[in-house]
């Protein structure tokens, strides 16, 4: 079933970033804090023509899924930790998306990695963290991390929060900690960032519905989805 009309209109009236996002393509230097081309408010800039990537889909890490991985209908999102309008995705959008589509097992919804980096340090350091999370506990524990720590990205992150927040959810917090300050999972990473500078990615969040880019607005994501669900 799709979302209601009520529904839909408490959805188009949520939060919105059409038109805005971290923009990338190629490398952008920081210092770790999003300082350089890449702020530490999620306003970054690379340059570059990804023309050397030629990206081996065994290098590629598996894909995070929820919902259902069989549905007709997929949304696939590329996203950078270190990017402040991800975060805006992630926690006033995601949510209600999740929500309508996702827990009723509509779609198949998908989570892709692309470092732009935003901020140099912390894109890659988090992403390998949540990315331990996946490896230890699954796909349902991996966007249980990510959305907590998304929520903590306007406070800055650090080492010992990916631990805490980690904590919380019982997994092995000094695992995923470790795995977060070596970048345990930056060969992956660098690969996902090249496999999305192929299909043209060019900032975050990126969304994809059904093969069709979809701006970062939650009526446009709605419409889309159900456009997709209606056609099949």
């Amino acid at each position: 079933m799709n979302v209601t009309r009520r529904r839909f209109a408490a959805l188009a009236a949520g939060s919105a970033v059409a038109g805005a996002g971290c923009l990338g393509g190629g490398d952008a230097e920081g210092d770790g804090n999003g300082n350089g081309d890449g702020d530490e408010k999620g306003n970054g800039n690379g340059n570059g023509d990804g023309s050397d990537s030629g990206v081996d889909e065994d290098d590629l890490l598996e894909i995070p899924v929820i919902g259902d991985p069989d549905a007709d209908v997929t949304v696939t999102v590329f996203e950078d930790f270190g990017c402040g309008h991800c975060a805006i995705y992630h926690t006033e959008m995601f949510p209600d998306i999740k929500d309508a589509y996702v827990d009723g097992e509509q779609i198949r919804y998908e989570h892709r990695d692309f470092p732009i980096p935003v901020q140099d340090e912390w894109s890659y350091a988090v992403a390998s963290a949540a990315r331990s999370v996946q490896d230890q506990e699954g796909n349902e524990a991996f966007f249980e991390f990510t959305g907590e720590i998304f929520n903590h990205w306007d406070d800055g992150y650090s080492y010992d929060l990916i631990e805490q927040v980690a904590s919380d959810f019982g997994f092995d917090a000094e695992q995923v900690r470790a795995d977060a300050e070596s970048v345990t999972y930056r060969d992956g990473l660098e690969a996902e960032r090249a496999h999305g500078m192929e299909l043209g990615i060019e900032g975050t969040p990126w969304i994809v519905v059904d093969g069709d880019r979809v701006e970062p607005d939650t009526a446009a994501i709605v419409g889309a989805i159900d456009e997709a669900l209606a056609d099949d």
